[in-house]
């Protein structure tokens, strides 16, 4: 049986990915996740550092030497706003080119948004909403009626670089969320101006998403299998954090320790964005822009099975 690999390359974390398809549909067989943070190798210039460039190929070549393990399997290497928002984006992907055999694609805003569609595609439950990804570096909205695009926004804001520029310590505080919520309404009213579209249900797609869901199913005893909930618990989840945020702080550690800083952030702009949008109904996607590219790329090359 064919497989294929997807390598994602995010601010936050890079990710291997290697697919079997069945019955047409992409299924992980292998999922390694390496939190590589590259948002904060970025330097005053808007480059990406020697530091962090020589972390981007350590993981890469570590990447290489397993997929050089699996006979036949097509790699598909993809960068998001990692390298898409750095000033030296050449260098880095002749870097990779040299040390590690990788032609990276950097994605546009406009096409990680409409590849976050795309992967969320097959479990759309509605024929209008909106399809949103919160990244560490940029977050992608996608409005959708009747099956199809109606606009796909790109914003230069993340989890991770939010928390990067309003939080002083390890965990965000209720005032530290409240200034980025401040932010995020003021871009997504001049991203948005005025526009009617429609934005329920969201379907939340990426790890903080995910990490962002298993809180719920983790505080609703009987939801442990559900992936849709109430946009409120935004609120009961911001609600915490300023009434017992050491509390929230120890279950996140044990949940997700390597969203510590970017969680809250993540809930602060899902928490916003609903709150200008008007959704109500929150459904969390098990697939996303790694799907989608790989939907996208068997495609290109003729190699997609129906």
């Amino acid at each position: 049986m064919e497989t294929y690999s997807v390598i994602d390359i995010g601010s936050n974390t890079i990710r291997l990915v290697i697919y079997r398809l069945a019955e047409g549909m992409p299924r992980a067989i292998l999922n390694s996740k390496r939190a590589a943070g590259l948002a904060g190798y970025v330097d005053g210039e808007g480059r990406l550092s020697a530091e962090g460039v020589e972390k981007l190929l350590q993981v890469l070549a570590e990447f290489r030497l397993a997929l050089d393990l699996i006979p036949e399997c097509r790699v598909y290497p993809f960068a998001t706003a990692s390298l898409r928002n750095i000033r030296n984006t050449q260098e880095v992907l002749d870097a990779v080119r040299a040390r590690c055999g990788m032609e990276v694609q950097v994605l546009s805003g406009f096409e990680e948004a409409s590849l976050d569609f795309r992967g969320a595609g097959s479990v759309l439950s509605a024929e209008s909403g909106l399809v949103t990804d919160v990244g560490g570096g940029s977050t992608q909205l996608v409005f959708f009626r009747e099956g199809r695009i109606q606009t796909a926004v790109s914003l230069p804001w993340g989890s991770l670089n939010l928390y990067r520029r309003f939080c002083q310590g390890l965990f965000p505080t209720a005032g530290e969320l409240a200034a980025m919520e401040r932010e995020v309404e003021q871009s997504l009213r001049q991203a948005l101006p005025g526009a009617a579209y429609p934005a329920e249900p969201v379907f939340t797609i990426g790890g903080t998403a995910r990490a962002i869901l298993e809180l719920y199913r983790r505080w609703e005893p009987g939801r442990e299998k559900e992936n849709v909930y109430s946009t409120s618990f935004f609120d009961q989840l911001l609600q915490r954090c300023a009434q017992k945020p050491k509390k929230l702080l120890r279950q996140i550690l044990s949940q997700s320790p390597d969203r510590v800083h970017t969680l809250l952030p993540g809930a602060a702009v899902l928490h916003t964005l609903s709150r200008c949008c008007g959704c109500r109904t929150v459904h969390t996607s098990p697939f996303g822009v790694r799907e989608g590219y790989l939907d996208y790329m068997l495609e290109k090359e003729g190699l997609r099975h129906g």
